[in-house]
């Protein structure tokens, strides 16, 4: 989840803690009564606890306290206790319907949050017939919700976010239901939004996000007149987006990454005064943007992007006295000149634009007083021209500046006004006419994370380059012209992409200067000589690309040794000699891809290959091996490209002994070998993924994975986080500690999209070999498979980027 949910689900934990432990406190005078002391401590005796970290459960019946209703955690009313608050108690070894906590029948506020129970919710739970406000989040809880939950005709909050194995779906709700508060964030829900919403007429704050929800929203949504808070966020949810004008009260709407299609009317939002932030990214809307939806008098921050908007985007008025604070309409199909009124939002700190198709000047140096707290510029990737009149180093352009997103604008200099934003965090100037040296000052920042100069026409690294507070976690330099030795600048650095330029020398003992290295890619540079076997030291990497270069000699034994940490290694393109060593593939191996095509090794395919049981690309093609059909790779279940063309490989191929197939199989290749006898149909047939049906949508595409850091598909922080090292996560922390939730978010995600993440590519067949990826994966992909070229594609109001498979 972003930290701006993760904020916002702490904020209504504190809230539902404080009402617990103040709820009818005028009526706890009177003792407990002794059967409520008895059940109490019945309930702390079966708890599984850690008392070194327990402040509630630790002291009850100690300390000379008597009177259980004095106790921390419990609230209570003539005698009978009617709330109980053990949320962060380090609770754990589940909980069971035998547990005396669920005999407390005057019970009316139960706060568990932030436990680790790891157990079912207990069915008993429904018991609790009084039950006002019950806070199950962050708890460990998993399998299947009680349905009777839902049915507790007293519960006014209800919330169960953050227990990612907990699932279920939503009941049909029943007239006149009490719930003002529904909260199931990140959590394993599915199914559909049932119109009985609308029989919750108190419901004020929903929160569905990071589910599994699908199906179109239910018209009935719009009558819910008391929504405050609306978040349905990273689910599959379809169709229009249903009117909200009812909902007078609404400040919070956020639909980001759904399937939602279809326009937006201006009379949507006519009614909306109260509205703060809208957030409708990453979904398949069209048309025109509304003017309106920019003076709708309280909002703060719009979000369109990711979507399919087009056409002019017409000035607004009034623009001066707008509260707006962030406006993304990054990676749409609006065009034209950029609306002035833009420009006059003064309260404006995030402005992003990128990836569109508008066009003009910019000039920077008029715009900058206009914007005086502007935090993220993104103009990249239009068909803009930004320009510098006076492009004085002294003076204070955007004194607060933190992310800078200029690539494919027509520069030809480093802009000089960047020396003084010493806040910087992400600089992107990729794709740009900057010639001659990298200037030394680029490297003194010492918040930057993230460095982006690929395709300019920089010939040169202006030294010193020792900066030993830096914090650079990615930097790109792919497609240059930069010559000489590698260099290295932060210990920190994660993602390092250098290809495509003239480097020659790589510094020995490189383990040094990058410990925490996950993906370095030198490929189609001018490396000569044998692979460095410091390489085999970077403990921390998992995608190496040495691609087309002239490394010669054998394969270093100890860096395929690296097959249980890496998951990504390219060797092609070189000049390497020997053979393959057969011992070196462990049990353990967990490559992805392996491609060794285009050397000059010789000898057989190696047995122990069989031993990568996650192998998805397998490329050895192009050089001198003399085996079999490689049948052993056969147990193999999810390799889906098997290139061997080109070699001495000799026999039939025939694997009627195998009992298994790679049924996961897209590509074969075996041309130019010395294969004899028939093609076996019994083996062909087994190829099933081989057998198109002609659908190509995005629900039933294959997805080949490039699973670098073995979690799925929903990115999660905290996933990222707990795989980088933890000097890495005190440094961010310390960076990032006084920012905007939306500077790390797009940090966050850039560090996905460039090798902390999971890279996810749908393969589908038409006409001729075409990888289809999803969204915000850029070229990496292609800088790993050199034979892939880019279109874009529409279907229906599915878009996709396609990576096209170019024949040799």
């Amino acid at each position: 989840m972003s930290f701006q949910k993760l904020l916002f689900s702490l904020f209504i934990n504190l809230c539902m803690m404080r009402l617990i432990t103040n709820i009818d406190a005028s009526t706890t005078t009177s003792q407990c009564l002794s059967h409520q002391q008895f059940m109490l401590l019945n309930m702390k005796h079966n708890l599984i606890y850690n008392p070194s970290k327990s402040t509630k459960l630790v002291h009850w019946n100690q300390s000379g306290v008597v009177d259980c209703c004095q106790w921390n955690g419990v609230s209570c009313n003539n005698g009978h206790v009617i709330g109980l608050d053990l949320s962060q108690e380090s609770i754990s070894g589940g909980l069971y319907n035998s547990s005396s906590l669920f005999n407390f029948e005057h019970l009316h506020s139960l706060n568990l949050a932030f436990n680790n129970f790891g157990s079912f919710i207990p069915s008993d739970i429904v018991k609790l017939k009084n039950l006002r406000h019950l806070n199950l989040s962050n708890a460990g809880f998993c399998g299947q919700i009680p349905k009777g939950i839902f049915q507790i005709q007293t519960l006014k909050t209800l919330d169960v976010s953050n227990n990612e194995e907990l699932e279920g779906s939503l009941p049909e709700f029943p007239q006149h239901g009490q719930l003002d508060t529904l909260i199931l964030s990140n959590t394993n829900f599915f199914g559909q939004l049932v119109s009985s919403i609308s029989n919750l007429k108190q419901l004020s704050t929903l929160d569905l996000s990071n589910c599994q929800f699908n199906g179109t929203l239910p018209d009935s949504l719009s009558e819910l007149t008391n929504l405050v808070h609306l978040d349905l966020s990273y689910n599959r949810f379809s169709g229009p987006l249903p009117s909200f004008n009812k909902s007078k009260n609404l400040q919070y709407l956020s639909l980001l990454q759904n399937e939602l299609a279809g326009s937006i009317l201006s009379t949507q939002w006519e009614e909306l005064l109260n509205l703060c932030i809208i957030n409708l990214g990453d979904n398949f809307f069209s048309g025109k943007i509304p003017k309106s939806l920019f003076t709708i008098p309280s909002l703060k921050e719009v979000t369109l992007s990711d979507n399919g908007f087009e056409g002019l985007l017409d000035e607004f008025q009034n623009a001066t006295a707008s509260t707006l604070e962030l406006v993304d309409l990054s990676i749409n199909k609006l065009e034209g000149p950029v609306p002035l009124s833009l420009f006059g939002l003064k309260r404006l700190s995030l402005l992003n634009l990128s990836s569109n198709k508008f066009n003009g000047t910019i000039h920077l140096d008029t715009i900058h007083k206009k914007l005086p707290y502007l935090r993220v510029l993104g103009l990249s990737n239009n068909k803009l021209s930004v320009e510098i009149t006076d492009d004085d180093p002294s003076l204070s352009f955007f004194p607060n500046l933190t992310n800078v997103l200029l690539a494919s604008c027509n520069l030809k200099k480093f802009p000089s006004f960047l020396k003084n934003q010493p806040k910087l965090f992400d600089l992107d100037l990729s794709n740009n006419l900057i010639q001659g040296p990298i200037p030394n000052w680029i490297w003194k920042f010492d918040s930057m994370v993230s460095l982006n100069l690929s395709n300019n026409l920089l010939t040169d690294l202006e030294g010193p380059l020792e900066n030993p507070n830096s914090s650079l976690l990615m930097i790109d330099l792919h497609s240059n012209q930069i010559r000489g030795s590698i260099p290295y600048f932060t210990k920190y650095v994660v993602h390092l992409d250098f290809s495509n330029n003239e480097f020659s020398f790589i510094p020995p003992n490189i383990e040094k200067y990058l410990p925490f290295m996950f993906y370095l890619s030198l490929t189609n540079n001018s490396f000569h000589g044998k692979i460095p076997e410091s390489f085999c030291n970077c403990s921390s990497i998992r995608m190496l690309d040495l691609s087309h270069n002239n490394f010669d000699g054998p394969i270093p034994k100890c860096l395929i040794a690296r097959n249980n940490t890496l998951r990504l290694l390219n060797l092609a393109g070189n000049k390497l000699t020997g053979h393959i060593y057969d011992t070196i593939f462990s049990s353990t191996c967990n490559l992805r891809y392996l491609d060794l095509n285009a050397n000059l090794l010789r000898g057989t395919i190696p047995n122990s290959l069989a031993n990568c049981q996650k192998l998805e690309v397998l490329n050895l093609g192009n050089n001198s091996l003399s085996d079999e059909f490689p049948c052993f790779l056969g147990n193999i279940t999810t390799l889906q490209v098997l290139v061997l063309r080109s070699n001495k490989l000799h026999g039939p191929i025939d694997c009627s002994h195998n009992t298994s197939h790679w049924k996961m199989l897209r590509v074969v290749d075996l041309a130019s070998n010395k294969f004899v006898g028939t093609l076996p149909g019994k083996l062909l047939q087994s190829w099933t993924a081989m057998m198109d049906d002609g659908n190509y949508t995005k629900e039933n595409g294959i997805y080949l994975y490039f699973n670098m850091y073995d979690f799925g598909h929903y990115i999660r922080y905290k996933d990222m986080l707990a795989l980088i090292n933890i000097a890495i996560v005190k440094r961010l922390a310390k960076i990032f500690a006084n920012d905007p939730p939306y500077i790390f978010d797009d940090i966050a995600e850039l560090g996905f999209t460039f090798g902390i993440g999971v890279i996810i590519l749908p393969l589908i067949f038409w006409k001729k070999w075409r990888l289809w990826y999803w969204k915000h994966v850029d070229d990496l992909l292609w800088r790993i498979i050199p034979q892939l070229d880019f279109v874009y594609e529409q279907h229906g109001q599915h878009k996709y980027r396609t990576l096209r498979w170019i024949s040799a």
